[in-house]
C-alpha cells in the first residue's frame, strides 16, 4: 500500500469517526461510517412517505416535470400540529381493508401509519429502477444518512449498503453536504408551509364565497324561493332533533 493511499484511508476514518461523536438514538454504535448503495430496492419498495423540500420543487419546475409529481404530493399534519409536504406512496390493498369503508366516506384518507412501508410512486418495481433518478428528492439522495442540526444520524441501520467497501473521502464529503442541505431545506419548508397553507386557504374561501354569491344573484325568484324552503325545512329538522335529545 502506498503512503498516499494510507493517508487517504486515515482521512476517511477520521471523518467517519467525527460523524459519530454525538450519537443520537437513530445512530448506529459502530466506530465509522462507510456506505455504498447495493441497489437492493428496499428503500424504494418500503420507503413510505418522502418529505419534499422547496429545493425539490424548484428542481422539478426547472426541468419541466412538476406535473408528474402533483398527483402524489400531499400535505400531512403531524401529531404536533406542524405540516410536511410529502410524496405519498402507493398504497397496496391489504386483506383487512375493505372497499366498503371507502364507499362510506369517499373523501377519507389513508392513515399515515398504513403508508410507512409502502412503495414510492416513482419506482418501477418490474424494471427495478427509479423513474426520476436524476430528479430524485433530496431525502433520497442522502438516504440513509441524515443531519439533525448537530449530528449526523443513520435512519435505517438495516440498510445493506452500510459497511460496504468503496466509499472514498470525496463520496463521504458529498453525502454529508447533501444531508446538511436536506436539513436546511426541510427547515425552510416547515417554516414556509403553514404560512402558505393559510394564505391559500383564505384565498380559496374568498373565491368560494364569491362564486356562491354570483350563483345566488343569477337565480330566479322561483329557484330562490325553493332554496329558502329547503333551508327552512333543514333548520326545522335540526331544531326538532335537538329538542328530542334534550328530553331523552
Amino acid at each position: 500500500m502506498t503512503e498516499n493511499n494510507q493517508d487517504n484511508k486515515n482521512d476517511i476514518k477520521k471523518e467517519n469517526e467525527q460523524i459519530y461523536e454525538g450519537k443520537s438514538e437513530e445512530t448506529t454504535s459502530k466506530a465509522k461510517f462507510t456506505f455504498k448503495c447495493t441497489q437492493c430496492d428496499e428503500c424504494c419498495l418500503k420507503r413510505g412517505p418522502i418529505p419534499i423540500t422547496i429545493w425539490d420543487i424548484e428542481l422539478w419546475a426547472k426541468n419541466g416535470i412538476i406535473a408528474n409529481f402533483l398527483p402524489y404530493l400531499e400535505m400531512y399534519v403531524k401529531p404536533d400540529g406542524s405540516l410536511d409536504l410529502i410524496l405519498k406512496p402507493i398504497f397496496s390493498q391489504q386483506s383487512g381493508d375493505s372497499q366498503e369503508d371507502k364507499q362510506k366516506d369517499p373523501f377519507a384518507t389513508i392513515p399515515l401509519e398504513k403508508l410507512l412501508e409502502q412503495k414510492c410512486p416513482m419506482y418501477n418495481k418490474e424494471e427495478k429502477k427509479c423513474l426520476i433518478y436524476e430528479n430524485r428528492p433530496l431525502s433520497c439522495r442522502t438516504y440513509p444518512l441524515e443531519f439533525n442540526g448537530n449530528n449526523f444520524t443513520i435512519v435505517d441501520d438495516s440498510c445493506p449498503g452500510l459497511e460496504q467497501e468503496g466509499m472514498k473521502k470525496e463520496d463521504l464529503k458529498q453525502m454529508r453536504e447533501v444531508a446538511k442541505l436536506m436539513f436546511y431545506e426541510l427547515t425552510r419548508m416547515r417554516i414556509a408551509l403553514p404560512i402558505l397553507n393559510q394564505i391559500i386557504s383564505n384565498n380559496f374561501m374568498k373565491t368560494l364565497i364569491k362564486q356562491q354569491m354570483e350563483a345566488m344573484s343569477q337565480m330566479s325568484d322561483e329557484d330562490r324561493s325553493k332554496l329558502d324552503e329547503i333551508l327552512q325545512k333543514g333548520h326545522q329538522h335540526d331544531h326538532e332533533h335537538d329538542n328530542s335529545n334534550d328530553h331523552s
